[in-house]
């Protein structure tokens, strides 16, 4: 049984067409149509259908959620999408200020908060886009070391303050939110930039640790091959792939961000450190302990002779944050996270030249990048273009599963005296992904990850999808539908705002939670089963269809 469902998913993300629902007539953008992309019909995006504001919200919230004949229809639900459009939408979730912050020093868990704002937000579009920079610049938990000279739990700290940064700097410059990982102490205990000397104790020159210059270039912002700007790789006259960095480029990295350090009082000597961390302030620059020589970094650009240490930083990180790999390499990533697995090189282009230049001359225009990926033909409609429906969505990674679940079901919370969020975050941890505890550098699942059985296409999401975490899956809605522990952990549905009858509800789940992507034999097996003498309940009919229903591989990919 677990083998023909983990069959099924994977067949379902590399082929399977969409249900036999109507389609919009094709006509692309003019410049869609210049550069020959996808026949598909250009809904308005000042008059967005209901499919298409449902599908919106999968792609820029934790999940959509209907307004239930609530007016004027609060921000964030279907019917408010449809009302002003999805391009007041976008405009509305930007200019909401960050959610309240993470707080290290509560006793709730960070993946309890996490979950807790995720269904319940209102700045939903920045909580999503600030979870998918968590899982390009990525920082543990499980990598950071309580000290007994704090007197708070260090990794919560460390981590509430970079997931509170990520928040912050979601819409913000690029060049700004690598300037501020770089010197947050969360990423400085991570990846070795705090007390990284050029010195040993006697004042010896020693090479740096390479740990944050490697993995900035490899992970957040270049990746390891010279990308084309449609995200493909660039080769040689010889038809190979070219490496974007050097070895050797590393080390004059890690030279040039050298001397960093927690922040105290003072700076240390030549050679020493200072061993009290402080998770609550950025690091702190000591010349004194930074390698002040020339380095050649990327493109042949070289650092000053005897520049000190913050001009040998700015310079490095105007050095990568100017490379021609960026703009394709984070607009990848951030359109896999949000919308599908395997964009077309020309859906990468366009958001990466949006990435160069956001219209103004400005680079690195997040919010604009973003704006970019949620606009495009390949995200808007009622459904993916035609032509690249076989390939296109992604599997719901297990924190989108759990919010995209609980959302559509509309429950309180009660977080008065109980705490939601940790029953979520357990769910999810079940299915391998523990937020903001990642097992490693490269996050939950690599962004290259293959589709199994499907030659040539990614699937991130599925490199933790095996019959462990498919029965965790089933698992995490069998108890969310049928255990007592749901109300035990403050959580609470009202099954009567469903309809009553199953012809209604699987009509209901179609058009809703699977806006027109129900797979044509879906609809058959849930009425059979729910009309089966077994389900003799109204309560238990209504159970079984949603379990079945977010079971399926038509809801477990999100189109």
């Amino acid at each position: 049984m677990l083998r023909r469902t983990a069959l099924a998913l994977v067949l379902c993300a590399t082929s399977c067409t969409q249900a036999d629902g109507p389609s919009a007539a094709e006509s692309p953008r003019p410049e869609q149509a210049a550069l020959g992309t996808a026949e598909q019909a250009v809904e308005s995006l000042e008059t967005p259908t209901e499919a298409n504001s449902i599908r919106f919200l999968e792609q820029s919230s934790f999940g959509p959620k209907l307004a239930r004949n609530v007016a004027p229809a609060p921000v964030g639900t279907v019917e408010r999408v449809m009302a002003v459009g999805i391009t007041q939408s976008l405009t509305d979730q930007f200019a909401l200020q960050p959610a309240t912050p993470y707080d290290g020093e509560l006793a709730q868990d960070l993946g309890s908060q996490f979950f807790q704002r995720a269904v319940t937000g209102e700045d939903q579009l920045r909580q999503r886009v600030a979870f998918a920079l968590s899982q390009i610049f990525v920082v543990s938990q499980n990598g950071i070391p309580d000290s007994s000279k704090t007197p708070y739990v260090d990794s919560k700290v460390a981590l509430a303050g970079y997931m509170n940064l990520l928040s912050q700097h979601a819409f913000g410059d690029f060049r700004v939110l690598l300037e501020e990982v770089t010197k947050n102490p969360a990423m400085g205990r991570y990846l070795d930039t705090a007390n990284n000397r050029a010195f040993d104790s006697q004042g010896n020159p020693i090479d740096p640790n390479e740990n944050y210059a490697r993995e900035m270039l490899q992970l957040f912002t270049l990746g390891t091959d010279k990308l084309n700007l449609d995200g493909t790789p660039a080769l040689d006259v010889n038809g190979n792939r070219q490496r974007a960095y050097s070895e050797a480029q590393v080390k004059a990295f890690a030279h040039t961000l050298s001397g960093w350090t927690w922040n105290a009082a003072a700076c240390p000597a030549k050679g020493a450190a200072i061993n009290t961390p402080d998770y609550k302030n950025p690091l702190m620059p000591c010349n004194d302990n930074h390698d002040t020589s020339r380095q050649e970094l990327l493109r042949g650009v070289l650092t000053a002779q005897g520049g000190n240490i913050t001009t040998h930083l700015t310079q490095a990180l105007n050095n990568v944050f100017n490379d021609p790999n960026v703009p394709p390499f984070i607009s990848k990533q951030l359109i896999q996270h949000l919308v599908t697995s395997n964009p077309t090189p020309g859906y990468v282009q366009r958001v990466a030249n949006v990435f160069k230049n956001d219209g103004t001359g400005a680079r690195g225009n997040l919010q604009a990048v973003v704006r970019a990926i949620l606009v495009d033909n390949e995200a808007r409609g009622a459904l993916p273009p035609s032509s690249l429906r076989p390939g296109f969505g992604h599997l719901r990674s297990p924190a989108l599963f759990v919010t995209n679940v609980v959302r559509w079901l509309d429950p309180t919370l009660d977080t008065a005296t109980k705490d939601p969020g940790l029953k979520l975050s357990n769910w999810s941890k079940s299915m391998s992904q523990w937020v903001t505890r990642s097992p490693s550098v490269f996050s939950f699942y690599p962004p290259n990850a293959p589709l199994p059985g499907a030659d040539g296409l990614v699937g991130p999401e599925f490199a933790i999808l095996d019959t462990a975490t498919i029965t965790a899956r089933a698992n995490f809605l069998h108890e969310f539908l049928y255990s007592t522990t749901l109300a035990n952990s403050g959580i609470g549905v009202d099954y009567d705002l469903l309809p009553g009858t199953t012809t209604e509800l699987v009509a209901y789940m179609g058009r809703y939670w699977l806006h027109g992507t129900m797979a044509p034999t879906l609809e058959p097996k849930l009425l059979a089963a729910m009309n089966d003498s077994r389900a003799n309940t109204a309560i238990r009919k209504k159970k079984l269809g949603l379990y079945l229903t977010f079971l399926s591989p038509s809801f477990q990919i999100q189109r």
